[in-house]
């Protein structure tokens, strides 16, 4: 019985998928609450004031409030950015994944292992992303010499 319900769950799983075109998955998609969210998270004033303060020279301290200032304004103009980042992820959404795949993954995300998951992902690279900040400084710091010198000759 429970193969029966499974199959039956699985056919109308994969007949919903073929009827709707990858274009209107893919806006179903990037309109759920759990991608919605971590747009927002991404784009929070915390989390645009760790991703300035992440790409800082070392030895470049500010203050908590300049710290916020820059959150604040980070956040307010990447908000502004936003309609077309969701477009974006729309039409790449679309043309990347078939029906099925964006079907499983609105199928993922919408579980509660999936929620979870995503509402994890941007504190994840973030904290990956910070802690590896102070190499990618380094390693600009090495190869900007090289970079102009590659830019200024006839390559």
């Amino acid at each position: 019985m429970k193969h029966i319900a499974l199959a039956a769950l699985l056919s109308f799983s994969l007949s919903t998928a073929q009827a709707q075109t990858s274009e209107e998955l893919a806006k179903t998609y990037v309109n759920m609450p759990e991608v919605q969210q971590m747009m927002t998270d991404m784009f929070s004033p915390q989390s645009m004031a760790a991703q300035v303060m992440a790409s800082m020279p070392p030895g470049v301290v500010l203050s908590e409030t300049q710290q916020v200032a820059i959150g604040e304004l980070m956040s307010s103009e990447m908000n502004t950015l936003r309609p077309k980042l969701e477009e974006l992820m729309e039409a790449t959404t679309a043309e990347i994944f078939t029906a099925e795949e964006i079907d499983a993954l609105i199928t993922f995300y919408s579980s509660e292992h999936g929620a979870a998951i995503m509402s994890k992902m941007g504190p994840m690279m973030q904290q990956v992303m910070g802690a590896l900040a102070p190499d990618m400084q380094t390693m600009q710091t090495r190869i900007t010499p090289k970079m102009i010198e590659i830019m200024s000759s006839e390559y």
